[in-house]
């Protein structure tokens, strides 16, 4: 009679366990963006089943890289999502496919632990997440105790297949913010492409009429880039624009948002800040990138830009259309006024080279 009743009571635990799990695939399959994924999944698993630190770990490279801004970026998500290099992962779980836990050696699980938690974990429950196959990342639980996964002790079949649920419902996911991802940039540079930008200066022009407040947007121009491409090569031209964006990324961070325009053309927006701030700096974008040519092979680069603004309070402009243009008059303005000495040193390293 005891066996009978124990029985049912573990029938009962179960059957709890299993609606737990349910729980947490019905809340994750409806899901479109990456950020509510991730947040809903790590929120989930710890309401249902009282997990102190969950995480997910996910490759910072193809095909997932294209998530690591937006991530990166969302203040709620810092403790709950990380990114790392898949080597880093396939050291901790080896070849396995399956969930492993771990509460020995944590030293061991240290690259795919987010710092926060660092010292404070003593047992890991890690399941592979895979797209097509291929690993693309873990899904983590961790507790303070070294009991709580204990791999002589605990069953990993419902993380198992909780481990199938997630990567599907990531796979769907990435799937189709990699579509939108593609729509807004420009595939070589990562920036965003000229149809956002249009959209965000109509926007942000709107919004500067109305707040009686400054917006300011400037152009830049990589000198003798056809030149570049004619001796060097395209794969060498190409270089340069990633070059240059990520750069111009580091120079208006927090600041506003940069765009590839077309071709060798970059245009910045600053909302909020003046022309002078604007123009300072495109100066000092030029400054870095004159001290600090390309490696290109066993080449080094030089490279120079010219660069033009304008903005709401200091032109008096009718439309973003007009700041746009009056920004890309003045970029061909000064390019002019300096053409004796901007490709002179980009020039002779190039004749150099014939």
């Amino acid at each position: 009679m005891h066996d009978i009743n124990q029985l049912i009571e573990n029938v009962r635990e179960n059957e709890q366990i299993a609606r737990k799990f349910f729980e947490i695939e019905r809340c994750i399959l409806s899901i479109g963006r990456c950020d509510q994924f991730v947040s809903t999944l790590t929120k989930e698993v710890q309401k249902q089943f009282n997990v102190p630190y969950v995480w997910v770990n996910l490759i910072n490279e193809a095909p997932l890289s294209h998530l690591m801004e937006s991530l990166e970026k969302t203040p709620n998500l810092r403790d709950r999502v990380m990114f790392s290099r898949r080597s880093h992962m396939v050291d901790v779980i080896k070849s396995s496919a399956k969930t492993i836990l771990v509460n020995d050696d944590i030293s061991k699980c240290q690259a795919i632990i987010p710092a926060v938690y660092q010292g404070v974990v003593h047992s890991l429950a890690i399941s592979p997440l895979t797209i097509d196959g291929a690993l693309v990342g873990l899904f983590c639980q961790a507790d303070a105790t070294q009991e709580r996964y204990d791999p002589k002790l605990k069953d990993t079949f419902l993380l198992d297949q909780l481990a199938i649920k997630i990567s599907i419902c990531l796979s769907n996911v990435t799937a189709r913010e990699k579509l939108e991802y593609l729509a807004t940039r420009d595939s070589l540079t990562g920036l965003l492409n000229r149809r956002q930008l249009e959209l965000m200066l109509d926007r942000e022009f709107q919004r500067a009429k109305q707040e009686q407040r400054d917006l300011t947007v400037a152009f830049l121009d990589c000198d003798a880039f056809k030149s570049i491409n004619d001796t060097l090569g395209h794969n060498c031209g190409d270089e340069v624009l990633e070059y240059i964006a990520k750069r111009l990324l580091k120079h208006v961070h927090k600041q506003g948002l940069a765009f590839r325009f077309a071709g060798d053309e970059f245009v910045f927006v600053l909302p909020g800040k003046s022309l002078n701030h604007g123009l300072q700096i495109a100066e000092s974008l030029h400054e870095y990138l004159q001290s600090n040519p390309l490696h290109y092979k066993s080449n080094l680069v030089p490279i120079t830009i010219s660069y033009g603004g304008a903005s709401v309070d200091s032109d008096r402009v009718s439309s973003y259309k007009q700041l746009l243009k009056l920004a890309d008059e003045r970029l061909y303005d000064y390019k002019n006024n300096r053409k004796r000495s901007v490709p002179t040193k980009v020039f002779k390293f190039l004749n150099r080279l014939k």
